[in-house]
């Protein structure tokens, strides 16, 4: 069951992104949940990922997020760790790529939620705008 509760997450942090549904967005993602790894060397808590994604949200710059190359790592009765390659759509066609670590636990009312996430590199693709 893992690894389909790993997609089903990951799935649900996309569709609930495509639907800029703050609510149900952060209902992924642990109140204890901490971001390693970023290029400002800041750790980024969960006040930091709302304010972050609503701003995101209200002035309509992330388009969508996608995953690829899922690595399942180790997992256990309430934790998975698992590696992936997110993709950031911005509406004006940018777009970063980031490779990270995830960690999963099902917290106590058995919701999978982020807890960890450590971004191992990342790059930024511009894109071309053509007049």
């Amino acid at each position: 069951m893992s690894e389909l509760d790993i997609r089903k997450w990951l799935s649900d942090i996309s569709e609930s992104v495509k639907e800029r549904d703050i609510d149900r967005h952060m209902g992924l993602v642990s109140e204890k949940v901490s971001v390693y790894g970023l290029p400002n060397k800041k750790v980024l808590g969960y006040d930091d990922w709302r304010q972050r994604r609503e701003n995101e949200f209200k002035r309509g710059i992330l388009k969508a997020i996608s995953y690829d190359k899922l690595q399942v790592k180790n997992f256990g009765l309430r934790r998975l760790i698992f590696g992936i390659e997110e993709i950031m759509d911005a509406t004006n066609g940018d777009m970063v790529i980031i490779n990270k670590q995830v960690i999963l636990e099902q917290e106590d009312d058995n919701q999978w939620r982020v807890v960890e996430e450590s971004i191992h590199n990342w790059k930024f693709i511009k894109a071309s705008h053509k007049n």
